[in-house]
């Protein structure tokens, strides 16, 4: 809901330096007070990994607001975890088991569910295009969740934080003084500032460190269930605050796909199976 606000005001490289510059004075102070601080070794593919995790999704999911309402963004940002099955079984080798697989095909189903729906009904803000960069979304942090996992879960989650929102504020940076280079005379106003606040503090800041966590863990798939609370917050959100409509593809879509996340992990809620192997 935030993001759609700010893109009132911001061109979405703009919201993307902010909130990645609000999210890194929020962990700094824990960057500059940790002892065992590590000398990393910055290459490319580590910033390309980290990029997938902020620079590259945030950007996409701005420009897909532009297109589809708040709400719809909510429930295919819940996709994540099912692309991190599907990523999961291609490059970690993993064996997906029935309940993995069935998970897939009902996600599937929810997602033409909505799309079908969402194109049909009255006013909906919607299109084809911008619902389908949401996927664009969804697939970076998949792949971002799964080569962390792979390559670096030595590094500690601060520092993983911190350098993922420090590369997408250096990237983001560069383009918005070209495209917005007075962007900075709107942060006078309260109603900027504390959107900005939410989604680079928390959202941004915390919200990364608790999601590297999870992933050192756990793994991606459980990481990747975040968005789990996604499309509850963002359908909230959107009717009550934008005034979204409450549609048949929600009603359909949303109780299909929270069916396909809970039969994905069903072994975290069976006792007699461990969360880490």
């Amino acid at each position: 809901m935030w993001t759609k606000e700010l893109l009132d005001v911001f061109k979405p490289p703009t919201i993307v330096f902010f909130r990645c510059l609000f999210g890194l004075v929020a962990l700094l102070p824990f960057v500059l007070l940790k002892k065992n601080r590590m000398h990393l070794k910055v290459r490319p593919f580590f910033v390309f990994v980290l990029a997938l995790g902020a620079a590259i999704p945030w950007n996409i999911m701005a420009f897909s607001l532009q297109g589809i309402d708040t709400s719809l963004s909510g429930i295919l940002n819940a996709t994540t975890p099912l692309f991190a099955l599907l990523f999961s079984i291609i490059i970690l080798k993993t064996k997906p088991s029935w309940n993995q697989t069935t998970s897939l095909l009902i996600g599937f189903v929810a997602v033409s569910v909505l799309i079908l729906f969402s194109s049909q009904s009255t006013g909906v803000q919607f299109s084809i295009f911008h619902a389908f960069l949401m996927f664009a979304v969804t697939m970076a942090y998949a792949l971002n969740s799964i080569w962390i996992k792979k390559y670096y879960t030595s590094i500690p989650t601060i520092l993983l934080g911190f350098w993922t929102l420090l590369i997408s504020a250096i990237i983001n940076g560069i383009i918005s003084v070209f495209m917005e280079p007075y962007a900075f005379k709107h942060l006078v106003a309260w109603e900027i500032i504390i959107p900005l606040l939410i989604l680079g503090c928390l959202c941004a800041g915390l919200g990364y460190v608790i999601f590297y966590q999870i992933i050192s863990i756990g793994g991606p798939i459980l990481a990747s269930m975040v968005t789990f609370i996604s499309p509850f917050v963002t359908i909230v959100l959107g009717i009550f605050f934008l005034q979204e409509p409450f549609h048949l593809g929600i009603v359909i879509g949303m109780p299909l796909m929270i069916l396909s996340l809970l039969l994905m992990n069903i072994h975290i809620f069976k006792r007699d199976v461990p969360l880490i192997k």
